[in-house]
């Protein structure tokens, strides 16, 4: 084999070999993605270098048809410079079709308050960190697989690090007639405007009856909130409304709803509503108006700044009347050193005049 075919054989096993995917360090934000993210968070995890993490799946209680259950996330020996990491609930690893809504569930609420499959926190110090989904419980009972992945960085360099769980199997139960729990199609508020004290609205299915407590995030002890039935047909009340107490700042309020057919209660998993800043308010072009008034201000102060400290170029003021006198005689070869004044009809001595020398 010549030399030539050898380093064109090279150069295609560069070309074709998959080299590492590399890390996003300031993240990519929450959302719906798939187990190979389509290239949006690390790239395919076929690319990605393996994780050390160890990640465990588990739940926070019995699984029932349509009913409410917490799955919890527990993540431990990460490793990431920027303290940043991705995690995904995931209902498949196919690569596409792999969000818990496209095997049945339905997501009520994310660690981050969101209603994501996908979202991002930093990982503590100690390494460990758990997360909770609440989701509601596919329709059909039985078997039905979670999976857990995360992606993050490491102190070896750019590269990106993924990792993903064993299949979780969460075993749904027939749910009995009349169970009282949460909307299929409600889903929990994600934020409050900052100082927002209206009322929180809760959708439930065959209850006759919901308690509410709440609490802060990193306290222990809850407290109780009434709650007032806003549309109530023959046997139940499925439209309740409840005053939680408005938050100032990035506070995160913890709640959790008990649902009851007459004695029969159901303890729903906590959920968690955070606080965001009052949105702007404001027309867009009003917005622009007033940043062209605000440019042409500034435009305007320049201006005059400048022709105020701009040094002034003083001219020499000459006296332009000899020059213009002169310019309107008649010199005479035959008389040098004197001109010919047209108007006085006299000869008049040429100031530029000296003596012949050149």
């Amino acid at each position: 084999m010549n030399r030539s075919a050898i380093v064109f054989l090279i150069c295609i096993t560069l070309i074709l070999a998959p080299g590492s995917s590399v890390a996003n360090p300031g993240g990519n934000g929450d959302g719906d993605r798939d187990y190979s993210c389509g290239g949006s968070c690390h790239g395919d995890p076929a690319l990605s270098m393996p994780s050390d993490a160890t990640i465990e799946i588990t739940t926070g209680n019995e699984a029932f048809s349509g009913q409410a259950v917490a799955i919890h996330v527990t993540i431990e020996d990460i490793s990431t410079p920027s303290n940043i990491i991705g995690i995904f609930i995931l209902g498949s690893l196919n690569g596409n079709s792999d969000t818990p809504e496209d095997h049945g569930w339905h997501l009520i609420q994310d660690p981050n308050g969101g209603s994501s499959n996908y979202i991002e926190t930093k990982a503590p110090s100690s390494g460990s960190v758990t997360v909770t989904w609440v989701l509601l419980s596919p329709a059909n009972s039985g078997s039905h697989s979670l999976y857990a992945e995360i992606h993050h960085g490491s102190y070896a360099g750019d590269k990106a690090y993924s990792g993903v769980s064993e299949k979780f199997e969460v075993i749904v139960q027939d749910v009995p007639e009349g169970l009282p729990g949460l909307a299929n199609d409600w889903i929990a508020p994600s934020f409050r405007v900052s100082g927002d004290s209206s009322l929180l609205s809760i959708s439930t299915r065959n209850s006759t009856d919901i308690s509410v407590e709440w609490m802060l995030d990193g306290e222990w002890n809850p407290t109780s909130v009434e709650s007032v039935c806003i549309e109530e047909t023959e046997d139940f009340c499925n439209d309740w409304e409840v005053s939680i107490p408005a938050t100032m700042g990035e506070a995160n309020i913890l709640y959790r709803v008990t649902t009851y057919n007459g004695t029969f209660a159901v303890e729903q998993p906590w959920l968690k509503m955070g606080t965001a800043p009052p949105p702007f308010e404001g027309d867009v072009w009003s917005a622009r108006a007033h940043s062209f008034a605000f440019a042409l201000l500034i435009i305007s102060f320049l201006v005059t700044l400048q022709a105020r400290l701009y040094p002034s170029i003083e001219r020499d003021i000459l006296d332009q009347t000899q020059i213009v006198a002169s310019s309107e005689m008649i010199r005479s070869e035959e008389n040098p050193g004197w001109l010919w004044n047209p108007e006085s009809q006299e000869w008049i001595e040429d100031p530029e005049y000296n003596g012949g020398d050149e």
